[in-house]
This record gives C-alpha cells, sequence and structure tokens, in this order.
C-alpha cells in the first residue's frame, strides 16, 4: 500500500477534474455532518436521491471523534452526483460547514482510495495498485507527495 497526500487546495479545473477522477473510478462515496454545527440543508436535499446510506459514527476516514456521533451519508457516485460536488465547490476544501458537508471520501469494492479531512486541510491517496497510482498521477495540476 501506499500514501500520497495532496500537498496544496486543488481549486477550480485541478478540482474540477480531481473530482471527474474520483467520481469515474469509484462505486461510491460519503460525506459526514455533526450535530455541533450547521449546513445548507438545500445542499443535503439535492444529494438525497443519491443517498444509498445514513447512519451515525464515531469513527470515519482520518477521524475518531469522542463527541457526539457524526452522519455518514453515503452516496452513489456516478455522474449526476458528480455534477453537484462540482457545481457547489470551486476547491476541495470547500466542503466545510457551515455550507457543505465535510469529510469527502471516495470508495472503490469498500476500499477507501481517496480520503478528505477537511477542518485540517488533509487529503489523500490510498494506493494499492500501479492502476490507481497511474489514475492518480494523470490529474492534471494535482500536487502530491508520497509519504513515508
Amino acid at each position: 500500500m501506499e500514501y500520497w497526500d495532496i500537498t496544496e487546495n486543488p481549486t477550480d479545473d485541478v478540482y474540477r477534474n480531481l473530482i471527474n477522477v474520483l467520481c469515474g473510478h469509484s462505486d461510491s462515496f460519503y460525506f459526514v455532518t455533526r450535530k455541533e454545527l450547521t449546513y445548507d440543508q438545500d445542499i443535503l436535499d439535492q444529494f438525497k436521491p443519491y443517498t444509498s446510506e445514513t447512519y451515525k459514527t464515531n469513527e470515519w476516514a482520518n477521524t475518531m471523534t469522542k463527541g457526539p456521533a457524526a452522519t455518514a451519508y453515503m452516496m452513489e457516485s456516478n455522474e449526476k452526483t458528480c455534477e453537484l460536488l462540482k457545481r457547489h465547490a470551486n476547491t476541495l476544501y470547500d466542503w466545510v460547514a457551515p455550507h457543505l458537508p465535510e469529510d469527502l471520501t471516495f470508495m472503490k469494492n469498500g476500499f477507501a482510495w481517496f480520503s478528505c479531512t477537511t477542518h485540517e486541510e488533509y487529503s489523500g491517496f490510498s494506493i494499492r495498485s500501479d492502476y490507481y497510482k497511474n489514475i492518480m498521477c494523470a490529474i492534471e495540476g494535482l500536487k502530491i507527495q508520497k509519504t513515508e
């Protein structure tokens, strides 16, 4: 397994290209909302038709909380959800309260190959094959660095 960090917040075209690749090579993705924060309900409602599951959790990619459980929204990764992700943000770290849900995580076959911890402005890839490494490295303008 290789771990790669994104070293600069993807913005504009780089963000849109990243989202296109993540959506195109994932079965699903999720984001979370926290009870103690507020979010734009209209935006959450736009994702509702594509939500396959919601659940309460104190642990998700890169995060464990001792406070109130977060609500995770598991989504289908498809053309429509991809467009919503691109429409509502111009950068990866725009996915934060009070406007948007947080911590986008993309899955393939139940494996989280991309995760983001928005408040800490941390995001990265967990790569298990050269196929996904080549996909990740082909995202034009994306600043990444392999971690030890």
